[in-house]
């Protein structure tokens, strides 16, 4: 889900900001965690967030760090109480699905300042792994290249 509205455009900045406004543990018929709904607001001065389909060539095409545009680490505690970011236990890579790319966000008109909600859903049990205990570390990018702040989840204890 993706709303936005065109405030004032000296009310936010060009770098685009987001906070999270909540999260929500979702459970299953058997009352194990099954998604994870993050809920992030965003505002940013020039409206330039999102991606549309044909974004495609660098700095914005699949193998770079820019093709998602909303990059969602999902961080597991470890037997030393450490947050460390899930790994593939076959190939030790780091597990990059939880990244989403938003879609093209500018408003038409003159006016390009937004602000709104965005709501991610994502899977509790990655790779069928079972963490316990994590927490997600959230950015964004806009199409200038511009880095939001970032913001962390608290730690959610899960049931699988």
């Amino acid at each position: 889900m993706v709303s936005s509205c065109a405030p004032d455009d000296n009310q936010f900045t060009i770098e685009p900001k987001i906070e999270l406004e909540s999260v929500i543990q979702h459970k299953d018929i058997f009352g194990k965690d099954s998604v994870i709904q993050l809920n992030i607001s965003y505002s940013d001065a020039d409206g330039d967030i999102g991606l549309s389909d044909t974004d495609t060539l660098p700095p914005f095409n699949f193998s770079s760090e820019f093709y998602h545009n909303l990059p969602i680490k999902f961080l597991v505690m470890n037997s030393q109480g450490e947050f460390n970011e899930l790994r593939d236990p076959s190939s030790n890579e780091t597990y990059g699905y939880q990244h989403e790319r938003i879609p093209n966000l500018t408003p038409p008109g003159k006016y390009k300042s937004i602000s709104g909600v965005l709501s991610i859903s994502l899977t509790s049990n990655p790779l069928f792994l079972e963490p316990q205990s994590v927490k997600f570390e959230i950015a964004l990018f806009d199409r200038a290249l511009n880095v939001s702040n970032t913001v962390y989840t608290e730690v959610l204890n899960l049931t699988h």
